[in-house]
Formats: structure tokens, sequence, C-alpha cells
């Protein structure tokens, strides 16, 4: 049952899930949204110039009672955000510019607290942790990067990894867990 207070909210929210892609693409600046693509709280969704949506992607921008109606996606420009992609923004994803995801590929903001006492409930907590990536970050197609994550300018994710953890520049990760593979020794976050 939704409480009073959020029911406008939520009824907004169901509004804007359902329009058109089109009227979307109005406002933001060579936008390109391929179908299937799913935007759950999409006024809490932020997007840069010339983002690249493709198909059956889903951002779940938070916004909900279960994340006390916080969270939120911030796409740089040009990012490409590639098929079946998840990005769950609870706790907030921030995506720097030139930055892509492949097929798969998922950006998770949240889990459950299953050290909470309330687990068997219908409300269990939930554990909410942004993840920053920077400009040029590129994820490969399955793999998974986790709540409290930083990724610096440049990183590089090998497909079917799974990272947890602050990264410098310019680092490679392989593997799951993630551990790096090789950093790059020239300064990337000069590259514009």
């Amino acid at each position: 049952m939704i409480e009073g207070e959020y029911l406008l909210q939520y009824i907004l929210n169901r509004i804007l899930e359902v329009l058109p892609v089109r009227l979307v693409k109005i406002s933001v600046p060579g936008l390109r949204c391929e179908p299937g693509v799913v935007v759950k709280s999409p006024r809490r969704l932020k997007l840069g110039r010339n983002v690249v949506l493709q198909r059956h992607a889903l951002l779940h921008c938070g916004g909900r009672v279960w994340c006390d109606y916080k969270g939120g996606i911030d796409l740089g420009d040009y990012v490409v955000v590639g098929p079946r992609c998840t990005l769950y923004g609870a706790g907030t994803i921030r995506v720097g510019d030139y930055s892509h995801f492949g097929p798969g590929s998922m950006i998770i903001a949240q889990a459950g607290n299953v050290a909470s006492q309330n687990r068997y409930s219908e409300t269990p907590e939930h554990i909410n942790e942004p993840v920053v990536l920077g400009k040029g970050v590129w994820v490969g197609a399955g793999a998974i990067v986790l709540g409290g994550s930083k990724l610096g300018d440049g990183c590089t994710v090998s497909p079917n990894s799974v990272v947890s953890g602050n990264y410098e520049a310019g680092t490679t990760l392989v593997g799951n867990p993630a551990r790096v593979a090789r950093k790059l020794t020239s300064d990337v976050s000069d590259r514009s």
C-alpha cells in the first residue's frame, strides 16, 4: 500500500514511465534511444548531449519507497549504454563523458542488507552506495560494477568481471572478483 504523501509522486512516476521516448528527445540534444528502453523514475535521470541508449536497456533511477525516495543517474556527454544494460541507481550513479557500457553490463548502486533483522519482511533494508565512473570508462559485456565503487578516467573493465572498490585512472580490471591487470603509465585524464 502506498502512503498518502507519496501517492502523487507515485502517480507522476508511472505517467512519466509510459510517455513516448519522442517527448524526451525534444529536451535532450542528440539523444538516441532505441526501442525497448525502460526508465524508472525518469525525473531523476540527467542526460548529457549525444547519449545513446541501446535496445532494452534498463535505467532505474531510484526514487521509490524502498530507497527512501533517493537516488538518480547522471550520464555525461557521448555516453553509450549498450543493449540489455542495467543501471540501478538508488544509491546514485554518475558517469563521465565518453564512457561506454557493453551489452548486458550492470552498474548496481544498491544491495539488500543481508545482515538486517528485518530481512524477512515486506520492507527489507537496502544499502545504497554511489557509483562514480570517470571520463572514458569502458565496461565490457556482462561486467558488473557494484555500489561504493569509483573508477578513474580511462579505466577498462573486462567482460564478465565483477568490480568493487576504488581504482586509479587508466586501470584495467579483469576477473571475478576483479583484479588489476595493468595500469597505463601516461596520465589519461589529460586526454579530452
